[in-house]
């Protein structure tokens, strides 16, 4: 019996070691003690968070308090041996503040998460990390913002934002200063913003609520809705998903190839409105302020003008899947065509 026992003990052993070697890669994630550093530092200093070589989350708020407040927390699931591959190295000198993370050995595995705080007299001008979400908070500046992946978050702060998320979600709230928003396979989402904005997204939708300036949006796959904008919505494309304006003071181009547009019209800008869809059909709802020359068509599908509010005086050519004429008095160009879907036309307190 010994005899068969002895082989069966060996081939278990066999077994569990290399269980063993992936232990550290599988271990509960140990957190290093905190480092809490303060800085003193003029009015109008430049702080910038360079965490790119990284990964790990970063939170920068404005404060009360007349110095920056830095404390950065190393993370591993590797062991506390990795604590000491990766440090944060803080340079300061006259109007400037920059606080760097990096790697010291290629091989490690730990990570880095920074909670900043800073007066509200100095400027935010970049944060960067690796993969990791970052939010800001009540800050001033033109900033440059970038993560690869994770989400970034922007609320209350003042200044121009260039904002960067390979694949994550962006999301701004009462931000003013304008913005340039970029990422992939998430949504945009900007709310109560005061400031003209471009995004651009692939694989995600964009949102745009309560906001004041005017407004460039491209998606490739990924809905388009605009609500309660005071300005223009120069250009909203996409494709196979739907696009939706509502509240806008004008809008210029609106362009998607297979899905269903609906877009509220209360002024039409110099450069007129334009909406193009290949696939899917187009609601227009007008306000009686507005005066424009019209053309529709639908290639494959019917043109319905419905003034049965009575708020809209229409005239011009009908036809099944053509109109051409004015509203009101006539003026900047209203445009629409569908290849395949109707147009109907209402005024904005009708039902349709």
């Amino acid at each position: 019996m010994l005899v068969r026992v002895v082989p069966l003990l060996a081939i278990l052993g066999i077994l569990v070691v290399p269980l063993c070697f992936g232990c550290g890669a599988l271990g509960i994630e140990e957190t290093d003690v905190p480092h809490t550093e303060n800085y003193s530092v003029a009015q109008a200093t430049a702080v910038t968070v360079l965490n790119s070589d990284l990964n790990g989350d970063i939170r920068v708020e404005a404060w009360g308090k007349d110095y920056v407040e830095l404390t950065w927390t190393r993370s591993t699931t590797w062991g506390k041996a990795e604590f000491d591959k990766a440090d944060v190295e803080v340079t300061q000198a006259t109007g400037t503040l920059e606080i760097e993370g990096s790697l010291l050995s290629r091989d490690a595995k730990v990570s880095v998460d920074y909670d900043i705080k800073l007066p509200r007299n100095v400027l935010l001008a970049e944060v960067t990390t690796g993969d990791g979400n970052i939010t800001i908070v009540g800050t001033s500046g033109d900033a440059i913002v970038t993560t690869r992946l994770g989400n970034i978050s922007v609320q209350n702060a003042a200044g121009h934002l260039d904002i960067t998320a390979d694949k994550g979600k962006i999301r701004l709230e009462g931000t003013t200063g304008g913005a340039e928003l970029a990422t992939t396979d998430d949504v945009i989402e900007v709310v109560s913003a005061d400031g003209d904005i471009t995004a651009t997204n692939s694989n995600g939708g964009i949102t745009i609520s309560d906001c004041k300036g005017n407004m460039t949006l491209e998606t490739s796959h990924g809905g388009i809705q605009v609500n309660s904008l005071q300005g223009s919505v120069l250009a909203a494309k996409t494709k196979n998903a739907p696009i939706t304006i509502k509240g806008a003071t004008s809008v210029g181009v609106v362009e998607t190839s297979d899905d269903d547009v609906t877009v509220e019209i209360s002024s039409v800008g110099i450069s007129g409105t334009s909406i193009k869809v290949n696939t899917g059909s187009i609601t227009l709802r007008l306000s009686s302020s507005v005066n424009a020359n019209m053309e529709l068509k639908a290639l494959s599908g019917e043109v319905a003008v419905n003034s049965s509010a009575g708020t809209l005086d229409i005239q011009g050519e009908f036809a099944e899947q053509y109109f051409k004429g004015t509203v009101g008095a006539g003026g900047n160009r209203i445009y629409a065509e569908t290849s395949k879907g109707r147009i109907d036309v209402y005024g904005l307190s009708a039902a349709g």
